[in-house]
């Protein structure tokens, strides 16, 4: 694209937008990478590591949106209308707080809101406008596959060995947030139940049914890797989503593995199909009774305590909205009573952000969605539309699933959710012929992503597919 009377030179965008794609492949790694249970104190529980480079990302776009270093109205993305609906839900409801009502733990947890909706807000914004290739794109999906597979390798030494690193891995000067704390290894059914770097096994579950598409996606394009880098993310994030012996998991990486497949050419079709049964097979010989406990719990119904719970607190929500129910008691203030635990975030904004904000929701999380098949349809080239269908079937993963947990509770879908979205908007960009040629897109100098383009077997870095 042209420089225009808007626009900062060539040279300084190409060189913003490298810098932008090492920010963003830092913050996946973090994401996957740091628990979200160690904060900087100062800020509080919006201060693990993923999300101080968001909001890095947030003050970089504004930043240079003021300067005149980039101009955001050069694009039009379907993501910022769904961003949008959630500024405006979050803000009328936060301007609406009936403060003497609130105790000052949920006061803070709406300051705490407003820190997350910023966040997400620089990485859509970011992701969306200035990755202007594939070649972008997949550097990050690179970085995220990656810190994938080895919150995988976490959750597969704590489930095989009883061995967990995760408190182990916090920078220096940060500590645990005691709000939180973690979860550590847990049990269900008799089996190991294990949450990888993340707060919880129903998180580490369903962010890695969302990135397995993304990661199934690069295998199949990213060739001028080796097949054991390529595929080596792909089985440890397959791992995670038996090991977190979750539903929501299942259904998550069924939505978003079977939307890609069913995009994809016949005979890889055919070859996608036959990947799934193997990896079955495997789990039936390396975990021992996993797949009967998930059987088992699919067919319990409200038999089982933690659907009925769920069902149980239906007239419970029911009288919270009665009470605020255009925009709610406030974004992040309703705190989970031991006798009220929703685990569905779509009930959960509807007390926080009332029905204004439900609906915000669910349009932030469709939306992006429906997007991305459009990109898919706008487009002839293969791996664009491959990749389409990968982030459609992760963003459809996120609609479902957040009728299953309180998604937005839990920092490590929250963070891979909202880089989804920016990545949408990305591949909105490319498939409306807004991308960038080749020469523009390679780096002036070493980046991140380097590391991620490394062949681990050297003897097959020439083959060819």
């Amino acid at each position: 694209m042209a420089a225009t009377a808007t626009s900062a030179p060539l040279g300084q965008r190409i060189a913003i937008r490298n810098h932008a794609v090492t920010l963003l492949q830092a913050f996946a790694l973090a994401v996957m990478v740091f628990p979200s249970d160690f904060v900087l104190k100062a800020v509080g529980g919006g201060g693990y590591v993923a999300a101080l480079i968001a909001y890095f990302l947030f003050l970089t776009w504004i930043a240079t949106t003021l300067l005149g270093m980039h101009n955001p109205f050069e694009y039009r993305s379907p993501v910022r209308i769904a961003l949008a609906g959630v500024w405006l839900a979050s803000l009328a409801s936060y301007a609406l707080i009936k403060r003497a009502t609130l105790s000052a733990t949920a006061l803070t947890g709406a300051d705490r809101w407003l820190l997350q909706v910023a966040g997400i807000s620089g990485v859509i914004l970011v992701a969306s406008e200035y990755l202007r290739s594939i070649e972008d794109v997949n550097r990050v999906l690179r970085a995220l596959t990656w810190g994938g597979a080895f919150c995988g390798v976490v959750a597969a030494m704590q489930y095989w060995l009883k061995l967990d690193i995760a408190p182990y891995l916090k920078l220096p000067g940060f500590s645990m947030n005691v709000a939180d704390g973690f979860v550590g290894i847990g049990s269900r059914g008799g089996l190991h139940r294990v949450p990888g770097t993340s707060i919880d096994p129903i998180e580490l579950g369903v962010t890695a049914g969302m990135l397995l598409p993304l990661a199934v996606y690069l295998a199949i394009h990213d060739v001028k890797r080796s097949k054991i880098s390529r595929w080596l993310p792909v089985a440890f994030i397959a791992f995670s989503i038996p090991t977190s012996v979750s539903r929501a998991a299942i259904l998550a990486s069924g939505v978003a593995l079977g939307t890609l497949i069913a995009s994809l050419s016949p005979v890889k079709r055919l070859g996608g199909i036959a990947g799934i049964l193997i990896a079955v097979a495997g789990v039936f010989l390396t975990a021992h009774g996993l797949l009967g406990t998930l059987k088992q719990y699919f067919l319990a119904g409200t038999a089982d305590s933690s659907i009925a719970h769920r069902v149980n607190n239906y007239t419970f929500v029911e009288q919270q909205v009665k009470q605020n129910p255009w925009f709610g008691q406030g974004g992040g203030t309703y705190f989970v009573q031991s006798i009220h635990i929703l685990d569905n975030q779509y009930l959960t904004s509807a007390i926080e952000l009332g029905l204004a904000g439900a609906l915000a929701l669910l349009f932030y999380l469709l939306w992006p969605a429906l997007a991305a098949f459009a990109a898919r349809g706008r487009t002839t080239q293969t791996e664009l539309r491959d990749l389409c269908a990968a982030l459609a079937g992760a963003e459809l993963a996120a609609v479902l699933c957040s009728a299953f947990f309180d998604s937005l509770s839990f920092p490590m879908f929250v963070s891979v959710q909202a880089l989804i979205v920016g990545l949408i908007g990305a591949a909105w960009q490319l498939a409306s012929g807004k991308g960038e040629g080749a020469v523009e897109a390679q780096p002036s100098r070493p980046h991140i992503s380097k590391v991620f383009d490394i062949n681990i077997s050297r003897h097959t870095s020439s083959e060819s597919n």
